[in-house]
C-alpha cells in the first residue's frame, strides 16, 4: 500500500495522488451520461397534456424525466413527484421505486447527498423480486455508494458497491448495460482505494469482465456502451502507469461522446483526465492545455455548481505550481477550494491544500504555509487511507466475485429450515403447556393474596436498591466513555495539529541550513515526526470507533475481531445470526466494550489458539457467546468475582439488565454466555 508523504520525490508523489483522479472524473462522467438532446421542460409537459392515468403513461413520464435530469434538474424533480403521486394512487410499486430513484438522482446532481440517500433507501422498500426489480436494486446500490463516497463514508461506499455486485450475480442479471454499470463502479472504487493495482487479482477479475463486455459491445456496434467502457479502461491504464494506453482510450471515449452528442459533462471529464496523464508524465504545458480545454467545455451558467469546474481548476493550479508559477497557482486554487468547501466535497481538497502549502512556502509566507499544511493533514486524516484500504479487503472477503453467493444462499436455506422446525415444535409445546400454565397462574394468584403486603414491601426495597445500583453503574460507564472521547479529541485536535506545525517548521529549517553533516539527521527527524503523527491519529480513532456509530454493533464487532486475527496468533471467528437491527446507542457501545474486554482477556490470559464470537439477534433479545480453547478459569477466581476484568464485565451486563453465565474448567477452555433484553433497554433509555 502506498501512502502520500510530504517528502516523497516529485515523480512518486504525483503517481500516488493521480490514482484517485480518474475515479473523480468517473463520478462526474456517470452523472453526465444520462443527459440527452431532449430539452423538454415543465411547461412543455403541461402543454403536451400529459395525464398519468395508467402504468404506460407513468413509465413514459419517468423516461422523459430521466432524459432531462441533467439539463433541467428542477423540472425533472417536479415530474418525478407527479409520477410518484400517480403511482401511489394506482399502487404501482415499480413506478414508486423508479420515481424515488429519480428523486435520489436529482438530489445527487444538486450535491444534496443526505436527501439522495434518503430517497434511495425508500425506493428499496418498493422493489419486488423479478429481474427488473433486481436491476433497480443494483442501480440503487450504486447510487447509494456514489453519495456515500461524496460524504466521505468509504466503508458504506464499499459495502453498497459489493452489494450491487452480489445482487447482479445472485440473480443472473445479464443486461450488459447493468453489468457495465456495476463492474465499472467496482473498478472505480479499487482505483481510488489502491496506490498500485498492477498485480491485484481481484481487480484483474473485474477488468476481465469489462473486456468481455467490450467484445459484446463491439459485436453489437453499441457506441454508448463502448464509450463508457473506454472511459474506465483509460482510468485503469493510468493507474498502472501506462499513460499512452490511457490517452488512447480517453481519445476513443471523447470521439464517441462527440458523435453521440452527450453534452458537456463527458468531454469535460475526459479532457481533464488526459491532462492528468500529461501532468503525471511531467509534460506540464500539455497538461495545462487540456485542463483549460476541460474548463472551456463547461457552460458559464453551471460553473457555479459544477464539480468538474472546480476539479479542473484545482488540478490546473497544481500544474502551475509544478511550473513554479506560484502566484498563478494560488490565484486559481483558492477560489476552486472555496467552491469545494461550499459543496462539502472533501476528497479533492487535499490536493488544493497541498498546492497552497507548497506555493506559500516557496514565496516565504510560512504562516499560511503552516495553516494549509495543517488543513492538508486533517483532510488526509479524515480520508483514513489505511483504514479504508483495510475495510475494502474486509468487504471483498464477504462478497467474493465467484463463490460467495452460493455459500450465503445455502446458509440462508439452512436457517429457514431450522426456523420452520423450531416453529412446529413450539406450537406443540405451547399447546401442552397451556393447561399447566393456567394451573400455575391460579396457584400464583392464591399465593399473592396471602403474602401480598409482605411481598409488596420487599419488592419496593429491592427496586430501590436495583435502581440505585443501575444509576451508579450508568454514571460510571458514561463518565468512562466521555473520558475516552475527550482524550481522543485532545489527541487528534491538539497534539496532531502541533506535530504538523513542528514538521513544517523543521522542514523549512532543513531547506535553509542543509549541510552534508546533518542531512541524514534531519531526514530521520522528519520521518519520526511523520510516524508519530500517524500513530497519534490511529490511537485517537481506536478510542472511539467510528464504524460503531455509523454501521452498528455487528459490523463494528466483525471489524474488531478481523483486526485481532491479523495482529495476533489467535484464530478468532465471528458469527451473526438472526435479523440484525440497530440498538439504542448506550446498549451498542456497552455491548461492544464487553466483547472487547472478553477478547482481550483471551489474548492476555487464556493462551488460546481458537476462539469464536457469536451474536444472535432475536426480536426482543440479544444473545452474545464468547468461547475459546485456552487454559480456562479457576474456581477460586470465579467464586471471588474478581480478576481478568470479570467484575467490570458483570457490572456492564447488569447495567443492561442482562444475565451472564460462565462455564469453564482449567485446561478445557471457557464459554461465556450473555443475554440482553432489547425492549427493556429501550424503555430504560427513554426513561433516563
Amino acid at each position: 500500500m502506498r501512502r502520500t508523504q510530504f517528502n516523497l520525490p516529485e515523480g512518486k508523489w504525483l503517481v500516488t495522488r493521480i490514482c484517485i483522479i480518474f475515479c473523480i472524473g468517473a463520478l462526474c462522467y456517470g452523472r453526465g451520461y444520462s443527459q440527452s438532446s431532449s430539452h423538454e421542460t415543465r411547461d412543455q409537459v403541461i402543454y403536451n397534456g400529459l395525464v398519468l392515468r395508467d402504468t404506460g403513461s407513468i413509465n413514459k413520464a419517468i423516461k422523459t424525466a430521466n432524459s432531462i435530469r441533467i439539463s433541467s434538474v428542477d423540472s425533472a424533480e417536479w415530474l418525478y413527484r407527479q409520477t410518484l403521486f400517480a403511482s401511489k394512487l394506482l399502487h404501482y410499486n415499480k413506478g414508486i421505486a423508479k420515481s424515488y430513484y429519480g428523486l435520489g438522482a436529482c438530489f445527487s446532481n444538486k450535491n444534496e447527498q443526505e436527501k439522495a440517500v434518503y430517497y434511495s433507501q425508500i425506493a428499496l422498500r418498493f422493489c419486488g423480486d423479478d429481474i427488473e426489480d433486481h436491476e433497480m436494486i443494483s442501480s440503487l446500490y450504486v447510487l447509494l455508494s456514489e453519495n456515500y463516497y461524496y460524504k466521505g463514508r468509504y466503508d458504506s461506499c464499499a459495502y453498497y458497491r459489493y452489494a450491487a455486485l452480489n445482487e447482479l450475480d445472485a440473480n443472473h442479471i445479464d443486461n450488459p448495460r447493468m453489468q457495465m454499470k456495476v463492474y465499472c463502479s467496482i473498478l472505480q472504487f479499487w482505483l481510488n482505494a489502491h496506490g498500485d493495482i498492477t498485480n491485484d487479482k481481484h481487480i484483474l477479475q473485474v477488468v476481465q469482465r469489462i473486456n468481455k463486455l467490450e467484445q459484446k459491445a463491439l459485436a453489437a456496434n453499441d457506441s454508448a456502451q463502448l464509450m463508457n467502457i473506454y472511459f474506465y479502461k483509460g482510468g485503469y491504464y493510468n493507474n498502472i502507469q501506462q499513460n499512452d494506453s490511457a490517452r488512447y482510450y480517453c481519445n476513443l471515449n471523447l470521439q464517441l461522446a462527440r458523435k453521440l452528442k452527450t453534452g458537456f459533462s463527458i468531454p469535460a471529464a475526459t479532457l481533464m483526465n488526459i491532462g492528468i496523464t500529461y501532468m503525471e508524465d511531467g509534460k506540464l504545458n500539455e497538461a495545462i492545455s487540456y485542463m483549460q480545454r476541460s474548463l472551456d467545455e463547461i457552460p458559464e451558467n453551471v460553473r457555479g455548481t459544477s464539480r468538474q469546474y472546480f476539479f479542473a481548476n484545482i488540478f490546473l493550479g497544481e500544474a502551475y505550481g509544478k511550473q513554479h508559477n506560484y502566484a498563478k497557482a494560488i490565484a486559481i486554487t483558492e477560489p476552486a477550494l472555496a467552491m469545494a468547501n461550499k459543496q462539502k466535497v472533501l476528497h479533492i481538497t487535499d490536493h488544493a491544500y497541498k498546492t497552497l502549502a507548497d506555493a506559500y512556502e516557496a514565496i516565504g509566507n510560512y504562516e499560511k504555509a503552516a495553516i494549509n499544511r495543517r488543513l492538508y493533514s486533517e483532510v488526509q486524516d479524515s480520508l483514513m487511507k489505511a483504514e479504508k484500504l483495510e475495510l475494502v479487503y474486509n468487504v471483498e472477503m464477504k462478497y467474493r466475485i465467484a463463490d460467495k453467493d452460493k455459500e450465503i444462499a445455502q446458509k440462508e436455506l439452512a436457517i429457514a429450515r431450522n426456523e420452520s422446525r423450531i416453529k412446529t415444535k413450539n406450537f406443540w409445546i405451547i399447546g401442552f403447556s397451556l393447561g399447566f400454565l393456567l394451573l400455575l397462574v391460579f396457584c400464583f394468584l392464591v399465593y399473592r393474596n396471602i403474602h401480598h403486603k409482605q411481598k409488596l414491601q420487599a419488592e419496593k426495597i429491592r427496586n430501590l436498591r436495583q435502581e440505585l445500583q443501575i444509576s451508579n453503574l450508568q454514571a460510571v460507564i458514561s463518565t468512562e466513555e466521555k473520558e475516552r472521547s475527550r482524550i481522543a479529541r485532545e489527541l487528534h485536535d491538539g497534539m496532531g495539529g502541533t506535530l504538523a506545525a513542528i514538521r513544517t517548521r523543521v522542514s523549512a529549517i532543513f531547506r535553509k541550513h542543509t549541510t552534508t553533516d546533518v542531512t541524514g539527521d534531519f531526514k530521520e527527524v522528519l520521518q519520526l515526526l511523520e510516524e508519530a503523527s500517524i500513530d497519534l491519529r490511529k490511537t485517537a480513532h481506536n478510542l472511539m470507533p467510528e464504524i460503531l456509530l455509523n454501521e452498528g454493533l455487528a459490523k463494528a464487532s466483525e471489524l474488531f475481531c478481523e483486526r485481532v486475527r491479523k495482529g495476533h496468533m489467535l484464530n478468532i471467528n465471528v458469527e451473526i445470526w438472526g435479523k440484525v437491527q440497530r440498538l439504542p446507542g448506550d446498549m451498542e457501545l456497552t455491548s461492544y466494550r464487553i466483547i472487547q474486554e472478553l477478547v482481550h482477556n483471551i489474548i492476555k490470559h487464556a493462551n488460546a489458539t481458537e476462539a469464536i464470537v457469536q451474536m444472535v439477534f432475536h426480536e426482543s433479545q440479544l444473545c452474545i457467546t464468547v468461547e475459546d480453547n485456552g487454559n480456562g478459569i479457576s474456581k477460586d477466581i470465579l467464586q471471588s468475582n474478581d480478576g481478568m476484568g470479570l467484575k467490570t464485565i458483570k457490572e456492564r451486563v447488569k447495567y443492561l439488565n442482562g444475565q451472564i453465565d460462565i462455564a469453564s474448567s482449567p485446561g478445557e477452555g471457557t464459554c461465556i454466555y450473555i443475554e440482553l433484553g432489547i425492549i427493556a433497554v429501550k424503555q430504560n433509555t427513554a426513561t433516563t
